[in-house]
């Protein structure tokens, strides 16, 4: 597996972080979600684990790794093999708007449909 770092710097607010995660957290793979959120990183899966098919081809999209205390953002992004950043920040923009009611360093690809 190949994979490739970006160096960001996408600032925001404690409480913006603890919503992020917890909006991981709610998707959790576990419960058949596409995050795995740890203590300073958030992996994106390419496929929910809703079941075990989707489990089994699901590959890791990326890695969102976060800086806390002082800093409080997200100071590197991993994409793998197969994936690029825009896909990334495309999944930025996903959490955010669950998390924070809208899009704050995300992107989409295009923009979405009403």
């Amino acid at each position: 597996m190949t994979a490739t770092w970006h160096q960001v710097n996408l600032s925001y607010s404690r409480e913006e972080l603890q919503k992020l995660f917890a909006a991981a957290n709610e998707a959790d793979v576990t419960e058949g979600g596409r995050y795995d959120a740890r203590g300073a990183a958030i992996i994106v899966w390419s496929h929910h684990w809703g079941n075990l098919a989707t489990q089994i081809d699901s590959d890791i999209l990326g890695i969102f790794y976060v800086r806390w205390a002082d800093e409080n953002r997200i100071w590197q992004i991993e994409t793998h093999e197969g994936f690029d950043r825009d896909d990334l920040l495309h999944e930025l923009a996903e959490l955010e708007t669950k998390a924070l009611g809208h899009i704050k360093h995300g992107r989409y690809h295009t923009e979405p449909q009403p």
